[in-house]
């Protein structure tokens, strides 16, 4: 139904009362509208963004860098962001990321490379070469 008074297409929710209202959710709104100001709206004239104007849902698929920075973090902290950063970049459908670990010991290197070698996204991946972090990234081939 198009309510004339928000100017937007809503969904009845509620029978007819005896003060001629009915509910009457617009997008997260529900409130009460007089019969008055509802009109029948046909299938083919509904716009679906008009049930989603007063918000936008941005998909982390549109926006997500190709680069995770884990510097400062204990092999256990750094899985989990690399985890949830490479389900992101393959929802995404990257090819090629890059996990900044950080030269150091080497410690938090080899234990992204063992989590990365058990993962289900990953395809291949290697050390930076020069001009791209050498030993301090790791370059990950995503599976299509």
């Amino acid at each position: 139904m198009y309510v004339s008074t928000f100017g937007q297409n809503g969904t009845v929710l509620s029978h007819v009362t005896k003060s001629n209202e009915v509910q009457v959710q617009i997008g997260n709104i529900k409130t009460n509208v007089n019969i008055q100001h509802l009109k029948r709206v046909s299938n083919s004239n509904i716009n679906k963004s008009n049930y989603v104007s007063d918000y936008t849902k941005i998909s982390k698929s549109k926006n997500i860098k190709s680069e995770i920075n884990v510097i400062g973090l204990n092999i256990e902290e750094a899985t989990f962001v690399v985890d949830k950063f490479l389900d992101d970049c393959s929802l995404a459908k990257l090819q090629t990321v890059r996990i900044v670990h950080g030269k150091g010991t080497g410690r938090l290197r080899d234990g992204i490379h063992a989590f990365l070698k058990k993962h289900p996204h990953v395809k291949s991946f290697r050390l930076g070469t020069y001009g791209e972090g050498e030993m301090g990234v790791t370059v990950v081939e995503l599976k299509k």
